[in-house]
């Protein structure tokens, strides 16, 4: 049964629908890490309905351990890393996103002409071959699609972000602690343009100018456009004024629908209201302090003196990163190898064999348990006990024995590769299946097979036997068949499943070993179980 269902795991996409302020989602929480040259700052956020909460916060100073100690720069960082897990309680299923600086990124923003969906694909690597600079083989990649050629009769709209591999393994030799954790790469002006455009609902172009201590950031956050200039000055004075005038001459030179009616300022290069007065007196436009707390709750349990109204903007950057882990974010390009994610891959997706093995062995296991229970409740036969005890240990021998066949047969792991990053659906499935069964239901095997719709596509069907001891089916229909058509995943708003439905003649009375001879066994028709088989259809979730 294992097996079957492993070798009809299809890859496919589960994202998490767009989120704005004030749709209800269930809770989780992610982190965001930014590492920059001198402090390694991070946030864990949560989502509770529809507003997004900062629940942990923290700042390591990279720049005193390397003080202390004589490393090199990504040992430096890994000590800092290890020094954040040491200070937080970092669950082992949130997610962790982390920055990459702007200026180690190269991105270029395409115009196409009109084309069809599946020419866009070739069209950007010919593109990518155009203008980065180095062979395919020495970068990692990744593109956002802007717009489509369904606007305007205009092409679609690409931005493409490239750095060198060894740009990156060398931000994941310091990050060893938390290598499991790791979700995505991503560069720090579009954390800023995630978070902006979470937090704000209008249709102009928006300009953010972050302040950080080694450099800052120029970023256009529009609602279908991205643009941004990494500018190497962090002190406010009139050449960094210049350098942002510079920045949105050129951009609304090349947009010339843009217009820089709203400037938003953030970072820790703002940290007092002068700085703030000094560049809306020398820029166009409305400048407005970017403050978080209008827009973000933080937990009880974090200290007021620690993050308040001047300290929280230094964050953003962080929170934006946070907000990708959560899976609501615009732009979600990630700048993990593949390799990288492949290898990442290996040991949870044994630990996903291994679940369902003992997910099995423990369906079994209960069965056996409630076979022998349910037969001491009826007879002190010493013969029934001696069957049940004997089941009980054919369970376990058959349990020990796909054990060694799922070690024996390891190297067939690697097939599993094709299940893709979304691989935890299928363990998220069954343990919510497992979820929803009342205590009177008991599960005897669970199915998935490939059923073909048409000559383009297919369904993923699913099924589960299982044995019911309440007497009436009205309980099986409220009890096992509306909560499997009302289950819903990964924060969706639709469905997993549908047609739900029992197979037709699977629903009867168990019939139970024949005990003539046994006065003493009177067996009631209403206390024998009744048996059950439920198919359904997984969703198609684009």
């Amino acid at each position: 049964m294992m097996k079957n269902i492993l070798n009809n795991m299809k890859p496919g996409k589960y994202p998490v629908k767009y989120f704005r302020p004030g749709k209800g989602l269930k809770s989780k929480s992610a982190w965001g890490l930014e590492i920059g040259d001198s402090e390694l700052k991070a946030t864990k956020v949560k989502l509770h309905d529809g507003q997004l909460v900062v629940e942990a916060i923290d700042t390591i100073e990279i720049e005193a351990i390397s003080q202390s100690a004589s490393n090199t720069n990504s040992e430096t960082i890994e000590k800092a890393v290890k020094t954040f897990v040491t200070r937080n309680d970092i669950e082992k299923t949130e997610r962790i996103v982390v920055s990459l600086p702007a200026k180690m990124v190269l991105s270029r923003f395409v115009s196409f002409p009109p084309m069809k969906k599946g020419q866009i694909a070739d069209a950007i690597k010919y593109e990518l071959q155009k203008q980065v600079p180095f062979d395919s083989s020495e970068i990692v990649w990744d593109y956002h699609q802007f717009s489509d050629s369904s606007k305007n009769g205009k092409g679609p709209e690409i931005g493409i972000f490239a750095t060198k591999k060894e740009n990156i393994y060398t931000v994941l030799s310091s990050l060893t602690p938390i290598k499991s954790n790791i979700e995505s790469i991503q560069i720090n002006p579009i954390a800023i343009y995630n978070l902006m455009q979470l937090l704000f609902e209008q249709d102009e172009d928006i300009f953010v100018v972050n302040v950080q201590k080694e450099s800052t950031d120029f970023i256009v956050a529009g609602k279908s456009k991205y643009w941004n200039r990494s500018i190497p000055m962090s002190e406010m004075n009139m050449d960094l004024v210049r350098e942002i005038q510079r920045s949105i001459g050129y951009y609304v030179s090349i947009a010339k629908d843009a217009k820089p009616e709203n400037i938003f300022l953030m970072g820790e290069g703002l940290e007092d209201d002068d700085k703030v007065k000094f560049v809306g007196e020398n820029l166009e436009g409305k400048v407005h302090f970017l403050n978080l707390l209008d827009k973000i709750k933080i937990a009880e349990r974090i200290d007021s003196t620690v993050l308040n109204k001047k300290t929280i903007h230094s964050f953003g950057t962080a929170v934006g990163l946070a907000v990708q882990g959560l899976g609501v974010s615009k732009i979600k390009i990630n700048l993990l190898p593949v390799e990288y994610m492949k290898e990442r891959q290996k040991p949870r997706q044994k630990e996903m064999v291994l679940t369902l093995v003992f997910l099995l062995f423990l369906g079994l296991l209960t069965q056996g348990i409630k076979d022998y229970v349910s037969s001491r409740a009826l007879s002190k036969n010493l013969q029934t006990i001696n069957e049940t005890q004997t089941k009980v240990k054919n369970f376990e021998r058959m349990y020990k024995a796909v054990e060694k066949k799922v070690e024996l047969e390891e190297a067939d792991l690697h097939s599993l590769t094709s299940i893709g990053t979304k691989g935890s659906f299928w363990i998220e499935s069954i343990r919510s299946i497992f979820d929803i069964m009342p205590e009177n239901i008991y599960l005897l095997s669970l199915n998935s097979s490939g059923q073909s719709v048409d000559d383009s596509k297919s369904e993923l069907v699913m099924s589960m036997k299982g044995e019911s001891y309440d007497p009436s089916m009205q309980y099986l229909e409220e009890k096992v068949k509306v909560p499997l058509e009302n289950l819903k995943l990964f924060q969706n708003e639709v469905s997993a499943f549908k047609d739900v439905e029992f197979v037709k003649g699977s629903v009867h009375h168990v019939q139970l070993p024949d005990r003539k001879g046994s006065e003493d066994l009177e067996i009631d028709l209403k206390i024998r179980p009744i048996a059950f088989e439920i198919r359904w259809v997984v969703n198609t979730i684009n």
